[in-house]
Formats: structure tokens, sequence, C-alpha cells
């Protein structure tokens, strides 16, 4: 699962030697939707501290952009990436800054700080939510012996998004195999669909939201939606896949703001949903500006 999101932070665009190349970068994260229509920009002065150049370079890229149509420039509101369907982008862009902006779910900091206690206050007990091995099962003096002519050890994750020479095969894939273009930027690796769904919930969704999903479906077993509150709906299932115009009586009843599909021998019909089908579906979604999370773990191609 792919999930694309808004970076409102620049500071980790590599430094160019002139400004044409600073044009180039950010035109380049707006085409790839790194930047989706709508979103905020920097301001010239917080842009140019983190590129760490003269202000007057950063005043004339955005003129540039703005020349270009890229960007848009209102007095009070800042510099925003064009939110008009110019050159590439095509009609029905969702709008993500607004989706962001709407998640509400909060951890349950007193639940959590309650679990914390109870697992201090007892002994030999078993952390089954991480993967680190127990301290007393744990190989250290072997490890000594094999790190001890290193002077540098990673202990951590490399990158919060993922390993950056995963993100960028996975981007290379879906340019080979979809006609996709995205970058490593915009992919965010997660340990599994579970995790996927979590962040989907937390981000994207708030408290009364509707969504749908197939039904059957593996994913009514999971009880994220139930507990943060989202009202769930199913699109039946034929040997075919759902039906499409099921999406259009949703949204029509319910307002439904986001679709979650297993397309691909879907779990547990293993129906594959038909090319028609899928056609229409991303019409549908265009239209209507719903998101799609696509659960395809059994696509052939990505096998």
């Amino acid at each position: 699962m792919i999930l694309l999101h808004v970076f409102n932070d620049l500071s980790s665009l590599p430094l160019a030697k002139c400004c044409e190349g600073r044009i180039e970068m950010i035109e380049h994260k707006i085409v790839y939707r790194e930047f989706p229509p709508g979103s905020l920009l920097p301001s010239e002065r917080k842009l140019g501290e983190q590129l760490k150049v003269n202000r007057m370079t950063i005043v004339r890229v955005y003129e540039e952009l703005l020349a270009a149509g890229l960007i848009e420039r209102k007095q009070g509101s800042g510099t925003r990436v064009s939110t008009s369907k110019w050159g590439m982008l095509h009609s029905g862009t969702t709008n993500w800054k607004s989706y962001v902006e709407g998640g509400t779910f909060l951890p349950m900091l007193p639940l959590i700080k309650r679990i914390k206690q109870e697992a201090n206050s007892v002994k030999d007990i078993y952390d089954l939510a991480g993967g680190d091995l127990p301290t007393d099962l744990s190989p250290s003096s072997l490890l000594v012996s094999f790190l001890k002519d290193i002077t540098e050890v990673d202990t951590g994750f490399e990158h919060v998004q993922g390993q950056l020479l995963l993100r960028e095969t996975i981007a290379h894939y879906m340019k080979e195999l979809y006609n996709i273009n995205a970058t490593s930027s915009s992919i965010i690796v997660t340990t599994g669909i579970q995790q996927s769904i979590y962040l989907i919930t937390q981000c994207l969704l708030s408290p009364g939201d509707a969504i749908a999903i197939e039904s059957p479906s593996y994913i009514y077993s999971f009880p994220l939606f139930q507990s943060t509150g989202l009202r769930v709906f199913g699109l039946p299932v034929d040997e075919n896949g759902i039906n499409p115009e099921d999406i259009i009586t949703l949204y029509r009843k319910h307002r439904i703001k986001f679709i979650f599909l297993n397309p691909t021998y879907q779990n547990p019909t293993r129906t594959v949903l038909s090319e028609n089908r899928w056609k229409r579906i991303a019409e549908i979604a265009a239209e209507l500006n719903i998101p799609i999370s696509e659960g395809d773990s059994y696509n052939p191609y990505l096998l």
C-alpha cells in the first residue's frame, strides 16, 4: 500500500547550484504530487533559510513558478500550489490537504500510560508488541566480538519512511508496472496492511466519517474502524468484484469519504476485479474525489 502525503517542509531538498536548479526541484515535486494542488509552500524567507540562499533568489524562483502557472500567490494566504487545471494536472484531483487537516483521532494516552505502569510492575513478562529479544536472550557477548572492530554501528531505522533504496525500487516499479509517477519521498513503507490502515484512519479520517469496504472482506475483522468511530458500509462482491455503481449509491446516501479495496484474488471470495469495472471505479473516484486504498498483495505483477 502506498500513501501519498503532503510535504510543507523543503528542508530535505538538496542544495542546487543555480536558481534554475531550484525551480526544477520545486516543479518536479509539484508534478509528482509531493506538493498537491492547494498545498502551502514555505515563505520566501523560510525557504531561503532552509536552502541557505539569499531571499532574492527565492523571490526569483517563485516568480518563475508563478509565470509558469505552477503556483498561486494571494495577499494574506501565502504561496500555494496552483489549483487550476494547468498542463499535467488532470480533473478530479483529490484535495489531500483537506483530508490531512481533518484527521482528529488521538491516542488513548491515559490507557497507554496505565498499560505501561502495569507492565513495569510485573516481573518476568515478554513484550509481544515489539520485535526485540529480551535482554537475557540477546547474544550480547557474541555481538561484542563481531562489532569490536567496527567504529560506526547503525542500530536504528535508516529513515522513518523506510529504507531509501527500497522506496526508490518501489517508485521504479510503480512507473514500470502502472505508469504511475512517484518519488521515494512520496512512499511510506509499513509493516503491513493493518499499520497502513491505522495511518489512514489517524491522519485522513475523522470520527463519524463514512467509508466503504467490500462485503464480504477480511478487513471486517479489523477493530480499527469501529474503535475510531467510523461508519462502515459494504460493497457487495460478485464474480467480477464490486459493482462500481454501488459506490455512487453509498456516496449519495452516506457521503463516503474513503474506499478500501482488495481487487486481485479478493479475500475471502478470490474474485478478480474486471478491467472494465476498474476503469469505471477510477472514473467515479475522480468525479467524487474519493481516495481508494488498494490492498493488492496478490497482484501477479508484484510476485
